[in-house]
């Protein structure tokens, strides 16, 4: 072999070994540098992010609270008057009306339309007031050609005078 090429090959082998030796040593510990500072940040990013999740979690949680506190007081501030016929006996009929809301109800009243051929005697109707859960009875006069299939209407007030109304369809 060539001397002069023995020469430029160990020249280079020996840059190869600098290189090895000292070179990517320095190389490794910059890249691992690198590696480190983009962990710290992508932990720092995951740590912001679980922060911000869990204000989120609880800003959903008291909003849905809320809500259902909303909901909660218009259920409890409310009356809901329904009405049924009930039999009692042969030819024996009766209106019943209850308050099945959580409010007082004010100036009730009941009607069945005319085309349904049943009467409502109207003795105690219009009732002044209905306390939550009670209820009372009027009589009504079913005959043959009554609809045994029928619409009841109840109307109300409220303390403040707003009025309400509830159809129903009903049998007996």
């Amino acid at each position: 072999m060539n001397p002069e090429i023995i020469k430029y090959w160990d020249i280079i082998k020996e840059f190869i070994k600098d290189i090895a030796i000292y070179i990517m040593p320095i190389a490794a510990v910059i890249v691992s540098l690198v590696a480190l500072k983009r962990s710290k940040d992508s932990v720092e990013v995951k740590v912001q992010l679980s922060e911000v999740e869990q204000k989120l979690k609880e800003y959903d949680l008291a909003l849905k609270a809320r809500e259902l506190e909303k909901i909660k007081e218009q259920e409890e501030k409310k009356a809901f008057v329904e009405a049924r016929i009930v039999y009692i006996s042969k030819n024996n009929y009766k209106l019943k009306v209850w308050n099945s809301g959580n409010e007082k109800a004010y100036n009730i009243d009941v009607t069945i339309p005319e085309e349904y051929r049943i009467i409502i005697m109207k003795q105690k109707l219009p009732f002044e007031y209905l306390e939550p859960n009670n209820s009372f009875e009027e009589t009504v006069v079913i005959h043959m050609n009554s609809s045994s299939k029928f619409k009841i209407i109840s109307s109300w007030e409220n303390e403040n005078g707003d009025k309400f109304t509830n159809e129903q369809l009903r049998s007996y």
